[in-house]
């Protein structure tokens, strides 16, 4: 070794190779903001600004001014049921308002608890004010509920998905001990599965990604789907499945429903929404909005109710909650279903409620 060369300098690669791992952690980091942003934006974005009330736009409204920042499903636009019953409402209640969804998407529990802080703009920050819930005691020890079913009790009304195969077995029940002998399927976490289980039924649950595939590989032999949305997802069933079908023969019911949710500091916003309500109701405009957006032409023609088997199942946690609903502001006569004296389909078409459905 040449002696001189002990005072120069030694060239390690690690600060070479140092920048260039850290260039590349940079670039990847940027592909993934490129690839993930999309998908944050999504929930923002999928609905026109026009229907987005923002905290600094109802800080422009006069005080008088109702402030009506309905919480927001996925999928959810100003088409939607829910959001035309809210706007009718308010119409109804002769009050000034402003209405809108909130600019985010949430979940349930986080939009909970950001309506029960009210106006607080760190806890609220989307200023949410009303929110569509499952009737519930443990809801309503958080939120003011509205006592009027938004449906009417049709959300308790439930046909299902089933394999093709299994619709000669399907056929041949007649109660709910015959449902007993098959699987039903659900979502993890759906009310539902409490309802079935209070009746002896049979369950699987799973994550909502797999639900079809699991009646296509027959799996399971029925998947109840409330009657309001079958007819968006027969699209999805057709694209994503080869054997599953709508079963033709039977009706499962049970007393359910979805109030409006508001902050309990709120009385004006309640008694607003629960006086439009009922107005809405007394001239017949809330029928006619159920007629025209739930009792679709395409459901009338797939569900051909009047010939299907009306199996009907309690639903003890929710019993006490729905007992302060007044008995005409049901569409679904539950009290007659529940004692009996209902078990067909076309008792229920008999009813003038269910006449878009059935004639």
């Amino acid at each position: 070794m040449d002696p001189s060369s002990e005072n120069l300098p030694i060239d390690h690669p690690h600060g070479l190779w140092t920048l260039v791992t850290t260039s590349i952690s940079l670039v990847l980091l940027l592909i993934g903001g490129f690839l993930i942003q999309p998908r944050l934006t999504e929930r923002r974005i999928r609905i026109d600004d026009q229907f987005i009330l923002t905290p600094s736009e109802v800080a422009a409204l006069p005080s008088e001014t109702l402030v009506v920042v309905l919480d927001r499903e996925d999928g959810q636009d100003q088409n939607d049921f829910k959001y035309k019953l809210l706007q009718l409402i308010l119409e109804r209640s002769q009050q000034p308002y402003a209405l809108g969804f909130g600019a985010m998407i949430q979940s349930q529990d986080e939009a909970v608890k950001a309506i029960s802080r009210g106006f607080d703009s760190q806890r609220n920050p989307m200023g949410l004010t009303v929110g569509v819930y499952g009737a519930g005691a443990v809801l309503n020890e958080h939120l003011h509920p509205i006592e009027i079913p938004v449906a009417g009790g049709v959300l308790g009304l439930r046909a299902g998905w089933t394999y093709r195969e299994e619709l000669p077995k399907l056929a041949t029940i007649q109660d709910t001990a015959d449902l007993q002998e098959i699987v039903l399927l659900q979502g993890l976490g759906w009310s539902d599965v409490e309802i079935f289980d209070a009746a002896g039924l049979r369950t699987y649950t799973a994550r909502p990604q797999e639900l079809f595939r699991l009646v296509d590989n027959r799996r399971v032999q029925l998947f109840p789907r409330g009657i309001a949305e079958l007819e968006d997802e027969e699209p999805l069933v057709r694209a994503a499945t080869n054997h599953t079908v709508l079963d033709p023969y039977l009706l499962i019911a049970y007393p359910f429903a979805g109030f409006f949710y508001v902050d309990p500091d709120n009385l004006r916003l309640a008694k607003a929404i629960r006086s439009g309500f009922e107005r809405a109701i007394e001239d017949g405009s809330y029928q006619e909005l159920i007629d025209q957006t739930v009792f679709t032409p395409w459901l009338k023609k797939h569900l051909n109710l009047a010939n299907r088997k009306v199996l009907v199942l309690a639903n003890p946690s929710a019993a006490e909650v729905l007992s302060a609903v007044k008995p005409d502001h049901w569409i679904v006569p539950w009290h007659e279903l529940l004692q009996g004296d209902m078990n067909r389909g076309d008792q229920l078409c008999s009813l003038r409620q269910f006449k878009a459905l059935c004639d």
